[in-house]
C-alpha cells in the first residue's frame, strides 16, 4: 500500500478528532468539556494476548472502572467465553489518551451476565474514577445523552465525545436503551447532560444493508466495531457489578440439563391455546441430568417457573435467555417448580438444581508439538453438541491441528472425536495422553492410526510420520 493514503487517513482522523474536541468545548461555557474531562477517568483501554500453540495474537478492548481499587468491567464479547484462561496473557491497562502501560490481572467471567472482570495495579487505580461516583440516573425517552469513544493504540487511545438521544428501550431480557446515533465505544459508559451515569455501551446492533456487486443485490448485515447506540440501562449494570468471580475457573454454576429451548411458534401457540402466554419448547434433555431425573421429556412446553408465568418479550426468543438466567440465579441444591404443558394438559414438576459439569474452557488439554496435535478432554458440552448418550460419550477431541503438519495432511481436523488410537479404545483423557506421548517419543514409528467420529460418521485416519 502507498505511503500517501496512510498519511491522508491519519491526517483525516486527526482533523476529525480536533473537530469533535471543538464540539465538546461548545455550549454551556465549557460545562460539557468539564464533565468529559472528569469522566474519561472511568474509561480504560485493555490490551491482552491470546496465546495458542503456534502464535500470540494481540487484542484491544475497552473497560469501565467500577471501584476505587481499580476493578474494571468488560463486556461478555470482549473475551471469548470458550477461551481457556491460561491462554489469556499479558493484560495491560492504559488510561484514555495516555501511552504509559500498567499491569492488569484477569479475575474471570461471571456466569450469569457473561461480563469479565479485571484488576488494575494500585498505582493506576489511584488515578482512576469509578463510574459510581458520578451518580446513577434513569433517562426518560428523548433525553439527550452522551458517551465516550476511544481511538486506537496508534493514537494513544485518545478519547472523543459522542452524543444522541434515547430513542427507545427494550427488554431482551435485560433492559437495553437505543439511540439512533453512536453513544460510545463498546465497553464505555454513557451519561446524561448533568453527568450522571445512565448506561453502559453494548456491542453495536448489526444494520441491514444492500450490497450491489457486479449488478447483483446481496442482503448484508454491517456492525460498527468502534461505536454503538445500544447500551445496558444503568439499573441493569449497578445491580450486578458486585458479581466478581473468586477465580477464573472452578465456579459452581447452577443448571438443570435442558437445552435447545425455543419459543413456541404462532402455529404451536394457536394449537395449544397459548396465544396470550409466553412458553418454551424443550428440544434436548441431557441423560441423568436434574431435568431428566425429574421426569421432563422432549417437546414439553414450559409455561411457568415457581408459579410465575414466563413473561412475554419482543423478540420472543428473549424468553429463552430469561429462563436460563432464572436458573443461573439459583444455587445448586435449590428446588424449583416448573409448570409444563404436555399432551395439552398442564402439570407441575419439581427439579433440584445441580452444579453444571466442567465447562468447555476448563477441559484439560495437551499439545504434542512433535505431532502438531492438541487433544483435549471430552466434556458434557461435547455430548450435547454431538447428541451422544452417556455410553457413547467416550474418547478425546482434537483441539488443534497444526497447519502443514503430517496430521493435517492426513485429514485430521479440529473437533474430531478420537475413539481409538492404534486400535486401543479410548476410555479417558489420561489414557489418550499416555498413548499419544508414547507415539511422539518413538522415533522408529512411521505412522499411527486413529479411529475418529466426525459429523456422526466414523472413519480411519492414517497419520504418516515419515
Amino acid at each position: 500500500m502507498s505511503l500517501f493514503p496512510r498519511l491522508y487517513r491519519r491526517v483525516f482522523l486527526l482533523l476529525v478528532f480536533q473537530m469533535v474536541g471543538g464540539a465538546v468545548c461548545q455550549g454551556g461555557a465549557g460545562a460539557i468539556q468539564t464533565l468529559f474531562d472528569e469522566r474519561i477517568k472511568s474509561v480504560v483501554a485493555i490490551e491482552f494476548f491470546v496465546e495458542t500453540e503456534v502464535d500470540r495474537r494481540p487484542t484491544t478492548v475497552i473497560g469501565m472502572v467500577i471501584d476505587a481499587e481499580g476493578l474494571i468491567l468488560l463486556l461478555d464479547q470482549a473475551i471469548p467465553g470458550w477461551l481457556p484462561p491460561d491462554q489469556l496473557k499479558g493484560f495491560t491497562v492504559y488510561q484514555a489518551g495516555k501511552r504509559k502501560p500498567y499491569l492488569g490481572t484477569y479475575l474471570g467471567q461471571d456466569y450469569l451476565t457473561g461480563w469479565h472482570y479485571l484488576r488494575a495495579e494500585k498505582t493506576l487505580a489511584d488515578q482512576l474514577t469509578p463510574f459510581t461516583e458520578f451518580g446513577v440516573d434513569q433517562p426518560p425517552l428523548g433525553e439527550e445523552l452522551w458517551g465516550i469513544g476511544l481511538m486506537g493504540k496508534n493514537f494513544n487511545f485518545l478519547p472523543f465525545y459522542l452524543n444522541g438521544r434515547l430513542s427507545f428501550t427494550q427488554q431482551v431480557p435485560q433492559k437495553v436503551g437505543f439511540s439512533i446515533e453512536d453513544l460510545g465505544s463498546p465497553g464505555a459508559p454513557v451519561f446524561n447532560t448533568a453527568g450522571a451515569f445512565v448506561g453502559w455501551t453494548a456491542n453495536g446492533i448489526p444494520s441491514e444493508r444492500i450490497l450491489l456487486l457486479n449488478g447483483e443485490r446481496y442482503n448484508v448485515a454491517l456492525q460498527n466495531k468502534n461505536g454503538s447506540g445500544a447500551f445496558f440501562m444503568a439499573s441493569e449494570v449497578a445491580d450486578l457489578i458486585d458479581r466478581v468471580p473468586a477465580s477464573p475457573v472452578g465456579q459452581s454454576i447452577p443448571w438443570i440439563g435442558v437445552f435447545g429451548l425455543e419459543p413456541v411458534t404462532p402455529e404451536v401457540a394457536s394449537f395449544f391455546k397459548l396465544e396470550n402466554r409466553s412458553a418454551l419448547v424443550v428440544s434436548e434433555i441431557l441423560e441423568n441430568s436434574p431435568a431428566d431425573e425429574a421426569g421432563m421429556e422432549k417437546r414439553d412446553i414450559i409455561v411457568s417457573i415457581d408459579g410465575v408465568e414466563l413473561p412475554r418479550f419482543n423478540p420472543g426468543r428473549a424468553v429463552a435467555t430469561y429462563f436460563e438466567k432464572q436458573i443461573l440465579l439459583r444455587n445448586p441444591g435449590d428446588v424449583i417448580r416448573l409448570g409444563l404443558l404436555r399432551n395439552k394438559e398442564e402439570q407441575e414438576i419439581v427439579v433440584t438444581v445441580d452444579r453444571q459439569p466442567k465447562w468447555l474452557k476448563e477441559a484439560e488439554r495437551f499439545y504434542f508439538e512433535a505431532l502438531g496435535i492438541t487433544i483435549r478432554e471430552f466434556v458434557t458440552f461435547d455430548r450435547i453438541n454431538r447428541h451422544l448418550s452417556e455410553r457413547e460419550g467416550k474418547g478425546v477431541v482434537t483441539n488443534f491441528v497444526k497447519a502443514n503438519s503430517q496430521a493435517g495432511a492426513s485429514g485430521l481436523q479440529v473437533g474430531d472425536l478420537i475413539k481409538e488410537i492404534d486400535g486401543v479404545v479410548i476410555t479417558g483423557y489420561a489414557q489418550a495422553v499416555s498413548l499419544m506421548a508414547a507415539i511422539a517419543a518413538d522415533s522408529s514409528l512411521t505412522e499411527f492410526v486413529l479411529l475418529i467420529s466426525r459429523n456422526m460418521e466414523t472413519s480411519v485416519i492414517r497419520v504418516r510420520l515419515k
